[in-house]
């Protein structure tokens, strides 16, 4: 699902910085915004810029984004059954026993859409970025210290593992008789299960990386050299100006039009 997708496009050829720099304004932005025009605007610009500019496969695209649609769908529903259930004047909206406000159904569309936004830049920002070029650009741009940078990519390479880990337990387990999603009380009790092992496997993997780093001498001189230096060059600064200067816009074009929302109290 978070696993970086190896292909030649324009943002696998940005500085992992000047992405996360792009994205973080992005969500600065859409997090301002209680309506939820600016929020579907910011999923569906970052859908078409993974997809167009990342060369992504439209259906792996939308593989690995269906999940979080179910998850955004249920949340805004849930959102929308307990605002439902309360009783205040305004109501512009009923169904049975539930009555909602345009203010209850604004808040509810807009964070469901807004947490659909900020993973797809998220999954977008992994898909498209080596996890040793992400590491590089820490230690070569922000100055962090190899050791914290190493460390750093040890554990973004553990995660795509996590789901292996998970299935391994879960194998080993049903081996010696322990039943597995068999029945409620097994769908319950099964994640309290496997989080001891995965603590363990963790554990473990840790003391290896930390015994490999330390044998090979990491952190002991401060002057290193690199197989291959990440630089931040002429197309990624046109590009982090270009993608800031077309969201900006857009942001100041909905607030014109009154359709950005700073917050809920001009929703009536």
């Amino acid at each position: 699902m978070f696993t970086y997708i190896e292909t030649d496009s324009v943002l696998h050829r940005r500085n992992p910085m000047i992405k996360l720099a792009v994205i973080a304004v992005m969500t600065i932005l859409v997090c301002l915004s209680y309506f939820p025009v600016f929020p579907v605007v910011t999923f569906l610009m970052s859908f078409f810029t993974i997809w167009l500019a990342g060369n992504i496969p439209l259906a792996n695209l939308m593989r690995r984004l269906l999940i979080f649609l179910v998850i955004s769908f249920f949340f805004m529903l849930s959102m929308l059954i307990l605002r439902g259930l309360n009783d205040e004047a305004g109501i512009v909206l009923h169904l049975g026993i539930l009555r909602w406000t345009q203010r209850d159904l604004v808040h509810a569309i807009t964070l469901g859409f807004r947490i659909l936004a900020l993973v797809t830049m998220s999954m977008g920002f992994v898909l498209t970025t080596r996890p040793r070029d992400l590491v590089l650009s820490l230690i070569l741009q922000c100055r962090v210290s190899v050791v914290h940078g190493y460390a750093a990519m040890a554990t973004y390479r553990f995660l795509p593992e996590l789901q292996q880990q998970v299935d391994a337990v879960h194998l080993a387990q049903e081996i010696r008789g322990i039943p597995w999603n068999k029945g409620i009380l097994s769908r319950f009790t099964s994640p309290f299960r496997v989080a001891l092992p995965l603590f363990c496997v963790a554990a473990r993997r840790g003391e290896r990386i930390a015994c490999a780093m330390e044998s090979r001498g990491l952190g002991r001189e401060n002057e290193r050299t690199f197989y291959k230096r990440v630089k931040v060059d002429r197309g990624d600064w046109i590009f982090f100006f270009s993608a800031l200067i077309i969201y900006v816009l857009t942001a100041i074009i909905l607030f014109k039009l009154d359709l950005f929302g700073f917050s809920f109290a001009s929703i009536q």
